[in-house]
């Protein structure tokens, strides 16, 4: 199921269900795509479809700017192991958090390239925002920059 509404500027918005196939839903190929704190929430075969379809959606030389939970996130010292089927793996925290979520953990940057494996990487990264309650840990989050060639 997916439906358009206007967006402002006359663009158009679509909602599709959660890990759904975006192939289609644009009639031009993009320059940038970028896709912050979102796809770490995808189950393995979502993820792969999705890097995928951004590939075939890009322009060639178009670039892909994504961010991925690391293992020095301190949401990991909370997380399960991993299922087998999906990767993700059950995160449940307490207090002023209270919240259960399924996350995909990126332990370096060797697993953050083969991840991203249809573009060239350009740049690996990361980033540790300042955060208000050091009780909750790190925010440590890999930035992958990648490149259709």
């Amino acid at each position: 199921m997916r439906t358009s509404l206007q967006c402002g500027g006359g663009g158009k918005c679509h909602i599709i269900k959660p890990n759904a196939s975006i192939s289609g839903l644009f009639e031009e190929n993009m320059d940038l795509i970028l896709a912050n704190q979102s796809l770490y929430y995808l189950p393995l075969e979502s993820l792969r479809q999705i890097v995928e379809e951004f590939y075939a959606l890009m322009n060639p030389g178009g670039v892909l700017f994504a961010t991925m939970m690391s293992e020095k996130n301190g949401y990991f010292a909370h997380a399960g192991k991993p299922d087998a089927k999906t990767g993700l793996r059950e995160v449940k925290i307490s207090g002023r958090l209270n919240e259960t979520s399924f996350i995909r953990f990126i332990g370096d940057a060797e697993e953050l390239k083969e991840l991203f494996s249809p573009f060239k990487s350009y740049l690996l990264g990361e980033y540790d925002p300042i955060h208000f309650y050091d009780f909750e840990g790190s925010a440590h989050h890999f930035i992958y920059v990648g490149v259709k060639e």
